[in-house]
């Protein structure tokens, strides 16, 4: 009997290891699923959605096209399997509002692509017109045209530099749009000569730049501004007076930036020769005076009326070639000599304003290559213009000397607080669709 009851026991702790096996192996086969179905799910996890154009890009096979000289926008569908009724069709049905014909070398070209068994095949096009406006066309079952635009951010930036060896190689190297220093040189028109700025100079400037797409599209206004020429600082603050008037730059002080006369006639040339009582010709190989200054640029360059003025004679001689001659006022005139060609509109009679172009750079008459020859009259006599004193134009009005000295005072606080050689930064001040 007693043999039976550990014959009974013996079984019953064996049928207790096995269960207790089984249980284990199940248990750990469950962990092993869970961890498989874990991982397949990660594995599975979609990426996050690309959105431009107001589409999802994930859901095609996205090509990017830039369009060649010469390349016809059939050519770029026909590239991409799109079928030559569909070209056709689509073609009809951008009349009125996109012209095939006007696509330019150089444009970008999103095609958004399906994937068949042996070609992809565009169910999209994104054509840019621009760095903010692009046309969209559907080349599905449903053929249709759409214009879009990217959503335009405004920021205030603010940027400085130390000039080593010029304004644009100083841009540059701080990753500044270079069109800042045409705005500056138009600022300080009256003021420097951009012709002559030294090593160190240096300049501190706040401006709003616009973006699309995290894009610079332009640069806008230039709110305020410090530049240092020769050791002497010289400031400009943008004032509007009131919706009515057209902005206008002043100093700390609300004196008007504009002068009577430009400095130059033309933007970013040199001087190749100076007004003299005794000079050697290069045509005509002899000494005699010249009594201008000459201002060599490339072929074509814009010449600009230096002041508002009476055009007085506008035509062809054979020593000045194609010229202009600008009455100011009864003490000022000046001219500009050997012009490619005389701007449309300017003849004998008609009325310029400062910074007009009259006409573009050229080497006609007695000369030997592309530049402007500036002559200047004061009181009926040429004289030298770089050696005149010439007054500012009208102050600001007393009536807005009030509201002039609070718009600019945030910024004269942010250049003050700015370093010459600061690290450009910006604010977002405004975000519009254009």
């Amino acid at each position: 009997m007693t043999r039976y009851k550990y014959l009974l026991a013996a079984i019953a702790l064996f049928v207790i290891a096995i269960a207790t096996y089984l249980f284990r192996g199940h248990h750990s086969f469950i962990h092993e699923c869970d961890d498989m179905h874990s991982k397949a799910n990660a594995d599975t996890v979609q990426p996050e959605p690309i959105v431009k154009y107001g589409m999802t890009l994930n859901d095609f096979e996205v090509m990017n096209h830039v369009v060649k000289s010469g390349e016809l926008f059939s050519d770029i569908l026909s590239k991409y399997n799109v079928a030559t009724g569909t070209i056709h069709s689509i073609a009809a049905t951008a009349k009125g509002i996109f012209s095939f014909t006007k696509i330019k070398a150089g444009q970008t070209c999103t095609v958004l692509c399906e994937k068949t068994d042996s070609q992809l095949v565009a169910k999209k096009l994104i054509y840019e017109e621009s760095k903010v406006s692009y046309v969209v066309f559907n080349l599905d079952d449903s053929l249709y045209i759409y214009r879009g635009k990217y959503a335009v951010e405004r920021k205030t930036q603010t940027a400085a530099g130390i000039i080593q060896s010029s304004l644009y190689e100083t841009l540059e190297q701080n990753n500044i749009s270079p069109v800042l220093a045409i705005k500056m040189a138009e600022i300080f028109a009256w003021t420097i000569d951009f012709y002559k700025l030294q090593k160190g100079d240096k300049f501190k400037v706040i401006y709003d730049e616009d973006f699309a797409e995290n894009e610079s599209i332009g640069i806008g206004e230039v709110k305020g501004i410090v530049f240092s020429h020769g050791g002497k600082e010289h400031h400009a603050y943008y004032f509007e007076k009131d919706p009515a008037h057209v902005g206008e730059y002043y100093d700390e002080n609300g004196n008007s930036m504009r002068k009577q006369f430009l400095k130059s006639p033309v933007k970013f040339s040199r001087i190749s020769s100076k007004f003299s009582m005794r000079r050697f010709h290069p045509v005509t190989n002899k000494w005699k005076a010249h009594l201008g200054t000459d201002y060599a640029a490339p072929h074509g360059t814009p010449i600009l009326a230096t002041a508002d003025g009476v055009v007085e004679e506008a035509q062809y001689k054979s020593n000045n070639g194609n010229y202009v001659k600008i009455k100011h006022n009864g003490q000022y005139k000046t001219q500009y000599l050997h012009m490619s060609k005389i701007g449309t509109g300017i003849r004998k009679g008609a009325r310029v304003k400062q910074g007009d172009v009259i006409g573009y750079v050229g080497s006609t008459g007695l000369a030997t290559g592309p530049h402007v020859c500036y002559r200047f009259w004061k009181d009926g006599q040429q004289v030298d213009p770089l050696k005149q004193k010439l007054s500012y134009s009208d102050p600001l009005p007393a009536n807005y000397k009030t509201a002039f000295l609070k718009q600019v005072a945030p910024y004269k606080t942010m250049l003050n607080e700015t370093n010459w050689d600061a690290t450009p930064n910006s604010t977002t001040v405004a975000q519009a669709t254009l």
